[in-house]
């Protein structure tokens, strides 16, 4: 074996091995690399991991630089990622050591995903605290900004829409929709809440939110159904819908007659008989409403009673003491219903 090295460079930048006048590396590879002859043949030595690669210039360095990306090695004593062990069960009990390395995008990602999760404020990377449990954790990982987190929940969105999207196309099965507009107390702004269910191939119902979207007001039929109807087009389901299940009020039925006339008949079952839904739980309610309309002072009363107890924490204290002096047992906490549910 002839272990050769470059042996410098001359007035042009050209290596010099052995005397010889070389071709001049100019890939950066090369500063992560060094070229051995061994047994006439160029190799590529990694100053990290020491793996041999093919080291012939006239083959191109890309799969030195491919090498680089994944080089663990190279990444630990960088400190782009840590390389330690972790525990695993097994499912028969037994405990095994792996290898895991820390990855900062697979943790932000990870952020990410928890902030959506349980609905927790952007300012939360922001949090003093929160920073410092996080470099008790992992010193390694970079809390982003508050701009940063939010520009990756916004990048991830746009990759889920997409993969819905691509999804639906695929599927053979029909979706039904629901749909609900809300009114956000704070901003006194609707919006409209549009959710997907469906049976996949292994017969499982499933359900996915499309779109939780600020409708303009007035929210008349026909607004309502331009922003249904374009849900609809954006996910590609306007052929594959058969049947929409909404509240039963009279905005909806006249915005169902719109949505007729939007949608493909040739796709609609029964020419669209089935397309509008109402919902059965807000009729049931209806129906209970209607019928407690003879009680409806008595009710007023306990209703009335609950919202003065519910005003403020003291009262509610009190209401809890005066439960515990009559040995009344007080284990729900008392609430105001819903007046559409």
């Amino acid at each position: 074996m002839n272990n050769q090295e470059p042996q410098g460079t001359d007035d042009t930048g050209d290596v010099i091995v052995d005397g010889r006048k070389r071709r001049k590396l100019k890939s950066k590879a090369w500063l992560e690399f060094t070229r051995e002859e061994i047994n006439g043949v160029w190799k590529a030595k990694c100053m990290w991991c020491h793996i041999r690669l093919g080291g012939d210039t006239r083959n191109g360095t890309k799969h030195l630089h491919d090498h680089l990306a994944i080089c663990q090695s190279r990444a630990c004593r960088k400190g782009l990622k840590q390389s330690t062990l972790k525990m695993s069960t097994a499912a028969d009990g037994t405990v095994s050591l792996e290898n895991y390395v820390f990855d900062q995008n697979v943790a932000r990602k990870e952020l990410a995903l928890m902030i959506c999760l349980h609905e927790y404020p952007l300012a939360l990377v922001d949090h003093a605290g929160f920073r410092k449990f996080c470099a008790a954790m992992q010193p390694l990982f970079k809390v982003p900004s508050r701009n940063t987190i939010r520009t990756d929940i916004m990048d991830m969105h746009v990759v889920q829409r997409e993969s819905i999207v691509k999804f639906f196309q695929q599927l053979s099965s029909r979706v039904a929709i629901t749909t609900d507009m809300w009114t956000a107390n704070h901003q006194k702004k609707g919006y409209m809440a549009v959710t997907a269910h469906f049976i996949d191939d292994k017969w499982e119902l499933k359900n996915f939110l499309l779109r939780f979207i600020y409708v303009l007001a007035p929210h008349t039929a026909e607004v309502i159904a331009d922003v249904l109807h374009e849900v609809l087009v954006d996910c590609h389901l306007e052929r594959k819908v058969p049947t929409v299940t909404l509240d039963n009020c009279s905005t909806n039925d006249s915005m169902m007659l719109k949505m007729q006339d939007k949608l493909p008949l040739d796709c609609l079952m029964l020419e669209g008989l089935l397309l509008h839904m109402r919902c059965a739980a807000h009729i049931l309610n209806l129906i209970v409403r209607d019928g407690m309309s003879i009680m409806e002072k008595g009710i007023e009363k306990v209703r009335d009673s609950v919202g003065f107890w519910c005003a403020t924490p003291k009262r509610h204290e009190r209401f809890e003491k005066m439960a515990s002096q009559l040995n009344i047992a007080y284990t729900k906490r008392i609430g105001l219903d819903c007046t559409t549910r």
